[in-house]
C-alpha cells in the first residue's frame, strides 16, 4: 500500500492561518459564557483549554515509540489502520480524557450533562492548539503522512466532533450509575472516531472521508440534542 506524502512547510502562510482556528473558537466560547453563568464557570473554561493543551504529550510520545520502531513507516494496510487508530486516535483521546475525567469532569461546577460537553469541547481545543503546531513544526518528519492543508483546515472541526462524542459520555457518567460503561464508550468512541478521521486521510479516501463527516454530524447533532434535554441529578460525588 503507498501512501502519497506532502510536506506541511510547503504551504506554510495557509498552515499557520490554521493555528487561530482553536484559540478563536476557545474564546468566543468563553466570551458567551462569561456574562451568562458564574466567574466558577468561566474560569473552569480557561483552565480546561490549557489544561487540554497538555493533552498531546501522550501522543508526542507515542509518535516518537512508533517512529523508534518504525511503525510510521505505512508498508501496508495494517499498518496505516494501526497507526490511525492506536498510535494517532487512541493516544490523542486518552490524553484528551485523563485531563477531561480526572480534573475537569470532577468539579461541581459541572452540573448538567451539556456541561460535559462544554468542557470536553475547551479541552479538545487546548489540544487541538499544540497538536496543530506540532503538526506544522514536524521535528521527527512524520507530518507528510498526511495531505498537509487539508489536516490542518479539517483538523479542529473533526475534533469538535470527537469532543462532543466523548464530551455526552464521559458527561452523562457523572449522572448515572453505570459510570465506567459510559466512560469507556467515550474514549473508545472517540477513539474510533479519531481513527477513522486519521485513516481517511492517510489513504486519501475523500468519499470514505466525506461519509464520515456526514454521519458523525448526524451523530453529534443527536448526542447534542439528548445531553441538552437531560438533567438528572447527581448520584453522588465522583
Amino acid at each position: 500500500m503507498n501512501i502519497r506524502t506532502s510536506n506541511p512547510t510547503n504551504m506554510r502562510p495557509l498552515v499557520y492561518i490554521t493555528l487561530g482556528f482553536a484559540p478563536i473558537i476557545a474564546a468566543m466560547i468563553y466570551l458567551y459564557f462569561h456574562r451568562r453563568i458564574s466567574k466558577e464557570f468561566s474560569a473552569l473554561l480557561v483552565k480546561s483549554f490549557f489544561l487540554g493543551m497538555l493533552g498531546v504529550l501522550l501522543l508526542v510520545a507515542a509518535q516518537y515509540l512508533s517512529s523508534w520502531l518504525g511503525l510510521s513507516e505505512l508498508r501496508n494496510l495494517k499498518r496505516t489502520i494501526f497507526y490511525s487508530f492506536i498510535t494517532v486516535g487512541f493516544a490523542s483521546e486518552l490524553g484528551i480524557y485523563i485531563i477531561y475525567r480526572y480534573i475537569i469532569i470532577p468539579k461541581e461546577t459541572i452540573n448538567k450533562p451539556i456541561h460535559g460537553i462544554t468542557f470536553s469541547i475547551m479541552v479538545a481545543l487546548g489540544f487541538s492548539t499544540v497538536r496543530l503546531l506540532w503538526f506544522i513544526l514536524d521535528p521527527i518528519g512524520i507530518s507528510s503522512l498526511f495531505p498537509a492543508t487539508l489536516y490542518t483546515f479539517v483538523f479542529v472541526p473533526a475534533n469538535l466532533i470527537f469532543a462532543v462524542i466523548m464530551g455526552f459520555y464521559v458527561g452523562m457518567a457523572k449522572f448515572l450509575r453505570s459510570r465506567f460503561v459510559y466512560n469507556m464508550t467515550g474514549l473508545f468512541a472517540a477513539s474510533f472516531f479519531h481513527g477513522l478521521f486519521n485513516f481517511c486521510l492517510l489513504t486519501q479516501d475523500f468519499k470514505l472521508l466525506s461519509l464520515f463527516a456526514f454521519g458523525s454530524m448526524v451523530i453529534v447533532f443527536v448526542l447534542g440534542i439528548k445531553a441538552a434535554s437531560t438533567k438528572p441529578e447527581p448520584l453522588d460525588k465522583i
